[in-house]
């Protein structure tokens, strides 16, 4: 395999434009405001360096990519880009992000990063015509750790860019992805996004893309309407692990005085209205939602649709401020 050097780097830093303007638009869609990520920067950065140059506890995401081959890579934001970004994705404006990233927040920002991870693989595809999706997003909050299977990777390839929300600066996001993602995007290994694809003027903006590539070009499509993907070699370990599915008929939020005042007969007035669909959740996150049915002497639920990634987000923004 060939080293990563500074000419992949020139390379990849000539798709940038595309692969950050894909990103802009799957974030602003996700949060519902205006995202743009701008100043982006490719640099090397040895294994060696990683530790000292990300110190301290951040938000980072790591995120695996099926292409011709699968890929790691990590998405990172400082904390206190990640604790208003977090704010932003639950319907604040940012300007009152909260003191800590607990659990809620985590999975709030756990759905930011599977957007971004999305937009990136979205623009893969957009630009090259190589399939891309994104199998996982893993969120942690805690000191940078590079994955298991970088450490025999000499050279990383590091990928920053500032994002504004609204036109206001909210701090630098980065993606990192070794050698052999950086050797793929820069086009050194087979199957990778050499260009090929591109034709004239149209492919100078990404925004255009999306526009002329049609349904097949939005960042997210509904699981229900997805073509079916092939599952991730090994998922046949983790087949029989146990999940808790839930099916929640709604929520109300109540004083302690007025939950003391329960007795028998008591009516709690939920927040769902006669005939609405009800959440089926997958230890505690929303996967469906679904219509309930009698069979035989049980109680029953009939899937009636499948919760893409965007609106898993919008749910979990929902639950956290609720």
């Amino acid at each position: 395999m060939a080293s990563l050097n500074l000419e992949h780097i020139n390379t990849i830093t000539a798709k940038q434009e595309s692969l950050w303007g894909t990103v802009s638009v799957s974030l602003s869609e996700a949060v519902n405001r205006q995202a743009t990520l701008s100043s982006p920067l490719v640099t090397l950065l040895p294994l060696s360096e990683l530790e000292n140059t990300f110190t301290g506890k951040r938000v980072y995401g790591i995120a695996t990519l099926q292409t011709t081959t699968a890929y790691t890579l990590i998405i990172a934001l400082e904390t206190t880009s990640a604790a208003t970004l977090a704010d932003i994705a639950v319907g604040g404006d940012g300007s009152s992000p909260p003191a800590e990233i607990d659990e809620g927040m985590l999975q709030v920002l756990q759905q930011v990063l599977f957007v971004i991870a999305n937009g990136l693989a979205q623009a893969i595809v957009n630009t090259s015509g190589v399939e891309c999706n994104v199998l996982q997003v893993e969120a942690h909050y805690d000191t940078l750790q590079p994955p298991i299977e970088w450490l025999t990777q000499d050279n990383l390839v590091r990928m920053d860019a500032v994002l504004h929300v609204d036109g206001s600066p909210i701090g630098a996001l980065t993606v990192i992805g070794d050698e052999r993602f950086g050797l793929w995007l820069a086009g050194e290994e087979s199957g990778a996004p050499s260009g090929e694809g591109e034709t004239g003027s149209a492919q100078s903006s990404p925004f255009q893309l999306l526009e002329e590539t049609g349904a097949s070009a939005q960042p997210f499509v509904p699981l229900a309407q997805a073509a079916p993907q092939p599952l991730p070699t090994g998922i046949d370990l983790i087949l029989d692990v146990p999940l808790e599915l839930t099916v929640e008929l709604g929520r109300k939020r109540m004083f302690i005085k007025d939950v003391l005042e329960l007795t028998i007969g008591s009516i709690v007035e939920l927040d769902r209205v006669a005939g609405e669909p009800v959440d089926v959740l997958v230890n505690g996150r929303i996967i469906a939602r679904g219509e309930v049915v009698v069979i035989e002497d049980n109680f029953g639920i009939r899937i009636t649709e499948i919760i893409n990634p965007q609106e898993q987000l919008v749910e979990i923004s929902r639950r956290a401020v609720a």
